[in-house]
């Protein structure tokens, strides 16, 4: 195995600059061709540095679990507004399924807040389930902890981490692409816009399936800026979205919504329910989820099926694996499918009576 002295003599350098290079020390003044040539001798020399193996700057190397596996877990929601998002709660479900099933304890459950004192309050843990959207900041705080992390439903585009995600933007162009294919030209959007649980600007980033909705929308000739319709995730916001586009003028609305959430697509149903506005014959409705009460409406929701219980089996997995056999350099990149399932709130164009 290839060290810092092989390294310091063949690039021509001394070890201390070697070593500060190779761990990103900023502090460092040294030329870019000093800087770059110490990197090709390293990668020549298949020289792997802690941060390389770790995924983050200054990790210790971790050790594989002795004993009773213990996990922990950071939400992005108040357990209030879990209840509202069945969608996550399903997630949180396949977590405790999985732990259940293989023998691992699943102990914590931390909220945001508590990030700022996670690596005391982790101690003792093997790994950390980290489920909802984080800002880079707080995602950089929690793969600096000397414990692995899988992360859920957010994409974590960094070297080493693992995590698993739904394809959201495939999934709202597959609900596109029907409802084009079924006739509608006027089509438009009700739910999630920027990210509406932001605490800073950086956070504040497109809901990929609001961001192909736009791009729909620019290429296609879909509708004005006034059919678009952002609002947060529960029933109640769908209700007062919806409620809105009818008041602004019932002659002037799509003759189909696609609506990011189920639980924003109740509401919006009702709001057209009361303003005696028929679904499908008047507007074609698509969702996105397929909740377990989507079925079941009247009429029943078309809506995107999401597997976010096996999201949630799926991390656990990657997680113990981690554990169980030490980190991984690259990182595990997993994706979930999604189904359209086609019921009795959409239909062809032909069939809508206005």
């Amino acid at each position: 195995m290839p060290t810092l002295k092989d390294i310091a003599q063949e690039a021509e350098v001394s070890i201390s600059t070697v070593s500060r290079v190779l761990n990103y020390d900023e502090t460092l003044s040294v030329s870019e061709e000093t800087r770059r040539r110490i990197f090709e001798v390293a990668e020549r020399m298949k020289y792997t540095t802690v941060k390389r193996k770790n995924g983050g700057i200054g990790r210790q190397p971790r050790k594989k679990a002795e004993g009773p596996i213990r996990l922990g877990m950071v939400h992005w929601l108040s357990a209030y507004h879990e209840l509202e998002d069945p969608y996550y709660l399903s997630i949180r479900f396949g977590v405790e399924k999985e732990c259940r099933q293989s023998g691992a304890q699943l102990e914590r459950i931390f909220r945001r807040e508590d990030l700022a004192a996670l690596k005391t309050l982790s101690e003792g843990l093997h790994g950390l389930i980290v489920l909802g959207h984080f800002s880079s900041k707080e995602i950089e705080h929690m793969l600096e902890l000397p414990i692995p992390c899988v992360f859920l439903d957010h994409p974590v585009e960094r070297t080493g981490a693992d995590y698993v995600v739904i394809d959201l933007a495939r999934a709202a162009a597959d609900a596109l692409d029907y409802l084009m294919d079924a006739g509608h030209r006027h089509i438009g959007y009700v739910g999630m816009g920027q990210d509406e649980q932001a605490h800073d600007s950086e956070r504040a980033e497109l809901d990929a399936r609001y961001e192909t909705f736009l791009q729909y929308k620019e290429q296609h000739g879909l509708c004005t800026s006034d059919d678009v319709h952002e609002c947060r995730g529960t029933a109640a916001d769908g209700f007062l979205a919806m409620e809105a586009a009818i008041l602004a003028g019932p002659e002037r609305l799509p003759t189909a919504f696609f609506i990011a959430s189920d639980s924003v697509a109740i509401g919006a149903l009702k709001a057209l329910e009361q303003h005696h506005i028929a679904v499908p014959e008047r507007i074609s409705i698509v969702g996105f989820n397929d909740i377990p009460t989507a079925e079941y409406l009247t009429p029943s929701l078309t809506t995107v099926k999401t597997y976010p219980e096996l999201m949630g089996e799926t991390g656990v997995q990657l997680l113990l694996h981690t554990v169980r056999n030490g980190p991984n350099e690259v990182g595990r990149k997993v994706t979930i499918p999604t189904e359209l399932m086609i019921r009795n709130s959409s239909a062809p164009l032909y069939t809508h009576s206005n």
